[in-house]
């Protein structure tokens, strides 16, 4: 007869997580961070308890009699879906005990969490038995999902039923409520129109990007230090006297076997490090390093100001044709008409991940690049605010074109970009990302597929307007030595 359950194994347990060996890190983690919830949300209510084996049977228990004591007092039974579980027997034993006395899981105890499509080692996929394919599950597959996925699991142990959406101003109603005074009537000719509109942004969504970063010592100072021992390494970043990056560094095959010491190597799970500001700088660090090695195979340089701008093509103006799209001119070259001097007009953007609540973001900001031969920016004071001022003049349909140009360009006009890192890619949509509004001007609408083909001499309208602004500072300087 088994004994009775031993001091704290007492209490409830809120969520029994069944899984596989191959899935355990992963689990852990999870474990951990539902145990450090409340179930009330204050911070002096009852915290959350994970049954987990590694935590809750001890050397020389029976496994099977601790087993199905958990079980038993576990409120949900979370099963972490991945091919190698549904495979292996002791989670079978566990899923199926609770489908048997419940098959159509009427008192919502079974919570799947599906959490791989295939086996860890690649290959076979996932098949989902009865009953998982009528359940509701929680989708962990993308690093994205994680947080909102994350948020509906504790609210299920919080016993608190899903949120419904917002309040709306009622349309059907018999008596509308009191308009404030000076408030603009619904029906005003001044009032926006009732029209769902989609606002296409200037950032490029993450889809997926690499889980772990590793890191070991390291003797490297300097970039300069890792490129003399280590030729086209991934990329990297040196914080704290260690080389992180996203390449494994306890491969045979370790690209940064010369520079590092071996004996110090260590791994951590991504979604820990944005939780640490200091390491989400890092990270975000790193991300943009791997920004910087692909968009130097695209004929584009960094400024000094962090612009890309596109290079001469040997001194010829250089054109970009994304598939079918038409041929656009990025760099060319422009004579003052007034000093006979000539200089450069380039495309540029300046181009970085971001990371917006919990999720990531490539921001595309596009502006131009004056140079004096194709590949040295101009310097002076005057510069800056040439480019700047000629942006600003731009129509909203001439810019949506130059970031529709850029996520076509970055994607080699492919509907996604693929960031190598060393290990798995960094994975974008080509499409910017999407903001819908209930209130706009109907009939007010671009279509985004025409914009590439209207076909303008962007560069030679930002020569033009260099002259202009340089005209009207000398003429700002002669009042003033008229003043004087």
């Amino acid at each position: 007869m088994p004994s009775a359950p031993r001091g704290q194994d007492a209490q409830i347990v809120d969520l029994f997580l069944c899984h596989n060996g191959a899935d355990k890190d992963w689990v852990r983690q999870l474990a951990e961070q539902v145990e450090s919830e409340t179930f009330d949300g204050s911070p002096g209510g009852r915290r959350l308890r994970v049954f987990f084996d590694e935590w809750d049977i001890d050397v020389g228990d029976n496994v099977i009699v601790r087993l199905n004591d958990g079980l038993r007092r576990a409120r949900c039974v979370g099963i972490v879906l991945s091919p190698d579980m549904l495979a292996a027997p002791w989670p079978t034993l566990e899923w199926t005990d609770i489908v048997a006395g419940d098959p159509i899981n009427q008192r919502s105890r079974l919570i799947p969490i599906f959490l791989r499509d295939g086996t860890e080692k690649g290959g076979q996929r996932i098949e989902l038995p009865a009953p998982f394919k009528a359940l509701h599950w929680l989708d962990f597959r993308q690093v994205r999902q994680y947080r909102s996925s994350y948020q509906r699991l504790i609210r299920k142990l919080r016993d608190k039923p899903p949120a419904r959406g917002r309040a709306r101003r009622p349309l059907a109603s018999l008596q509308d409520p009191a308009t404030p005074i000076g408030a603009i009537e619904p029906e005003s000719a001044a009032a926006p129109d009732r029209i769902n509109e989609a606002i296409l942004g200037n950032l490029l969504p993450v889809e997926s990007y690499p889980t772990t970063i590793w890191n070991a010592p390291t003797e490297a100072r300097k970039p300069e230090d890792v490129f003399t021992k280590v030729e086209n390494p991934p990329a990297f970043e040196l914080k704290a006297e260690r080389l992180l990056t996203f390449a494994d560094l306890s491969a045979p095959q370790n690209p940064f076997a010369a520079i590092v010491d071996n004996r110090g190597v260590a791994s951590s799970a991504i979604q820990d490090w944005r939780d640490d500001p200091d390491h989400l700088r890092w990270f975000m660090s790193l991300l943009n390093r791997c920004l910087h090695q692909h968009l130097r195979r695209l004929f584009l340089k960094r400024d000094e100001r962090g612009r890309y701008f596109f290079l001469s093509d040997r001194g010829r103006s250089r054109k970009i044709r994304n598939s079918d799209d038409p041929a656009r001119e990025v760099a060319a070259k422009k004579t003052n008409p007034a000093t006979g001097a000539e200089f450069w007009v380039h495309q540029a953007a300046w181009l970085r991940f971001q990371s917006l609540g919990d999720s990531l973001y490539l921001l595309i900001d596009p502006c131009y690049v004056f140079t004096a031969d194709g590949e040295r920016p101009l310097q002076g004071s005057v510069v800056g605010p040439l480019s700047m001022q000629w942006t600003g003049k731009e129509r909203n349909a001439a810019i949506l074109r130059h970031i529709v140009f850029w996520s076509r360009t970055l994607g080699r006009g492919s509907t996604k970009l693929e960031i190598q890192t060393g290990a798995a890619p960094i994975v974008l949509s080509g499409i910017p990302a999407l903001a819908r509004v209930s209130r706009g001007i109907e009939f007010d609408h671009i279509a985004v597929g025409s914009l590439l083909h209207q076909v303008e001499d962007e560069l030679g309208k930002a020569a033009a307007n260099i002259v202009w602004i340089e005209q009207a500072e000398e003429a700002d300087l002669d009042e003033e030595e008229a003043a004087e």
